[in-house]
């Protein structure tokens, strides 16, 4: 290490005096927070449970969530490897990169940021970390791969130089070997996410970027495809590969690539479906559903343009561009650590595709027990790309277009049809009854009727119907149909059905009213779904049932809520509130109100808002009462003000007269025989 820093042996960092002049920073208490939670953490890797049942706010989702390191999993680094990190912040892809087994170097301007992210590496060898200015750092060498993730756009409120991004990629470029790639990862300026509602993520503004309200020097800024690619031309970096992090660079789950949204059979819509952006401001005010809008994007070819972020991967004009392996990557990692997967799609020769499968955690146990006396394992394995449609977008279309359960209930039919005639007469050992798991969700007392009240008897549809089965209750389906879904169930152009990705296995026969209510609920969890919406949840099950010809209760309903409960909580590391997703998802807990749980609610608020109103008339009395005293006390100011003025003038008028100056030997008189 160069002579010019210094080394903080507590945290193994590296620090040039006054790095801590950096601004850059979230604040001293919520990054103390940061540092003492990862010094508490036994286990700091990649995939601690620990960290991920840290995250309680978007700063702790932010650092610590298992999404951050999917970005740059698609570049294949790996041992024998040399990487600058350019900006490490907290640690989060420093982490990722020394698990990799590639020699990391990581600087980061902020010295109480590059102190977490040494303390969170501390284990490894392989990584140092440096506190320095990002232009300025001594880094020793030269490196296959210099990344710039989430710093480029930072580059004028940090750099003096007459271009800052010109300057920034110099830096970055001067660190590379010969065929070294230069890896920039960037918000879209034209995102759809900001066409559709959310706010500037750096800005914190609705539409500011895309009509480019930038401050022209020291904020920061981002830029569209195009334009982006023009200043990596400037830089050198003509060589660009060009990659889509969904739903953004910063929590991503899928990563596209040019070659996949060229291709002719493959349809990134469908991996897109559940790829929803966020407004990590919290001031979103959504106009569209977004899942909907990327499909019609993608059948156009407008989806490059308008993703909400890009992954570029560039080297010099003369230096052989890097070439993706794949069409595109997904990845589940919101799971126990043993059962987090990543799906890969290769292009074969012949235009075929191939799906490839795999743990990426194989070297752990992939099953557990499952309510006890049952068993829960994951399944993976290669298979054929199927060219279709999933049968979930019918579902949301018609939850967008008309939002009543008839349309939502027709739109589910096909799929319920191809689920339940795999059913049987035949009692599972995860009967409904046995579904006491802890964070299940209680039954409601009675089953809702079309206004919200009790419905006018147990079941739906009973009575003298021909063809019907009797009550779900009574129905299993083979436990490998558990993840039997609408997203998971395809549709091509000749109406072909073909089941795909079935990762999950029971190991006895599961009530198949469960398999139904989990596939409608994660369904109406697509896009974003009104709260009034997930209340219908028990209403669009027993509708969705009758009209196959099965009879269900709303305590049926609940039951299986609470199934899937279970089920959530045996999948995820995380606590029962999060269960669903490292997104903002509501948790399953509001998935089991009721209408009238609902109404009970709007009342409660209705009455805090009344109460806020009396109040805030109260205040207004006051203060109009204060306002009409401040008015008399300034209409009497201007009465003194102007008597002031008045005698002031009548005193002026006397002291000119000529009688005043006549007498003025007589006050001189009077003075002196005073004194």
């Amino acid at each position: 290490m160069s002579y010019s820093y210094e080394k903080d042996s507590t945290y193994n960092l590296f620090f040039r005096p006054g790095a801590d002049a950096f601004g850059y920073s979230e604040g001293e208490v919520a990054e103390g927070r940061l540092l003492r939670l990862i010094e508490g953490m036994e286990d700091r890797g990649t995939f601690s449970e620990g960290l991920v049942n840290s995250i309680d706010d978007w700063s702790t989702r932010y650092h610590f969530s298992r999404s951050r390191h999917c970005l740059l999993r698609p570049l294949g680094i790996q041992p024998g490897d040399s990487v600058l990190e350019l900006g490490c912040g907290t640690g989060a892809i420093t982490r990722y990169l020394g698990e990799s087994g590639a020699s990391v170097t990581a600087v980061e301007g902020s010295l109480a940021r590059a102190r977490i992210a040494a303390a969170r590496c501390k284990d490894l060898p392989n990584v140092r970390v440096i506190a320095d200015d990002l232009q300025a750092v001594d880094a020793e060498g030269k490196y296959d791969w210099v990344t710039l993730i989430g710093v480029l756009e930072y580059a004028a409120a940090y750099s003096s130089a007459p271009d800052a991004y010109q300057s920034y990629l110099a830096s970055a470029i001067r660190h590379l070997k010969p065929g070294g790639r230069v890896v920039i990862a960037i918000e879209n300026q034209l995102g759809l996410k900001y066409f559709n509602g959310c706010s500037e993520d750096h800005l914190g503004t609705l539409f500011s970027g895309i009509q480019d309200l930038y401050l022209p020097r020291g904020g920061a800024r981002t830029f569209g495809r195009k334009a982006l690619s023009q200043v990596l031309d400037r830089a050198g970096l003509a060589s660009q590969t060009w990659l889509y992090p969904f739903p953004d660079y910063k929590v991503p789950n899928l990563v596209l690539s040019d070659v996949a949204l060229a291709h002719a059979d493959f349809n990134a819509a469908d991996l897109l479906l559940r790829n929803i952006s966020e407004d990590y401001s919290g001031n979103m005010l959504r106009h569209f559903d977004e899942a909907l809008a990327m499909r019609v994007l993608a059948q156009n070819g407008l989806l490059a343009n308008l993703s909400n972020s890009f992954l570029v991967v560039a080297s010099l004009a003369q230096e052989k561009a890097w070439s993706p392996s794949a069409l595109a990557w997904a990845y589940s990692v919101h799971r126990r650590r043993a059962w987090c997967t990543e799906t890969v799609f290769e292009a074969a020769p012949e235009q075929k595709i191939q799906v490839r499968k795999r743990a990426i955690n194989a070297q752990e146990e992939q099953s557990c027990d499952f309510m006890g006396s049952q068993h829960l394992a994951l399944s993976v394995a290669d298979s054929a790309y199927f060219p279709g449609w999933q049968t979930a977008w019918s579902v949301l279309r018609a939850h967008v277009q008309h939002g009543d359960i008839p349309h939502v209930v027709q739109a589910f039919t096909p799929w319920a049809r191809h689920l339940l005639a795999l059913a049987r007469v035949e009692t599972s050992p995860l009967s409904v009854s046995e579904t006491t798991a802890e964070g299940a969700v209680p039954a409601a007392e009675g089953p809702v009727g079309e206004g919200g009240g009790p419905a006018e008897a147990d079941t739906a549809g009973s009575g003298n119907v021909p063809g019907r089965h009797g009550a779900l209750r009574q129905f299993s389906v083979p436990g490998q149909h558990v993840d039997h879904a609408p997203f998971n169930l395809l549709v091509n152009d000749a109406g072909e059905m073909n089941l795909i990705d079935q990762e999950w296995v029971v190991s006895c026969p599961v009530p198949a009213g469960w398999v139904l209510t989990r596939g409608v609920l994660h369904s109406l969890q697509m896009g974003v779904v009104p709260r009034d919406q997930l209340g219908k949840l028990a209403r669009v099950v027993i509708a969705l049932a009758d009209t196959c010809g099965y009879d269900v209760t709303n305590d049926d309903v609940q039951k299986w809520l609470a199934l899937e409960t279970a089920f959530s909580l045996t999948l995820a590391p995380r606590k029962a509130s999060h269960a669903l997703s490292d997104a903002t998802r509501l948790p399953y807990s509001l998935v089991s109100e009721t209408l009238s749980d609902l109404r009970g609610e709007v009342e409660g608020v209705r009455q805090e808002m009344a109460q806020v109103l009396d109040k805030l008339q109260r205040a207004e009395s006051h203060l109009a009462f204060r306002d009409e005293e401040n008015v008399q006390n300034l209409t009497r100011i201007d009465q003194y003000q102007t008597r002031i003025k008045e005698l002031e003038q009548d005193l002026a008028a006397m002291r000119s007269s000529r009688s005043w100056r006549w007498s003025g030997w007589l006050r001189a008189l009077w003075r002196r025989r005073r004194i």
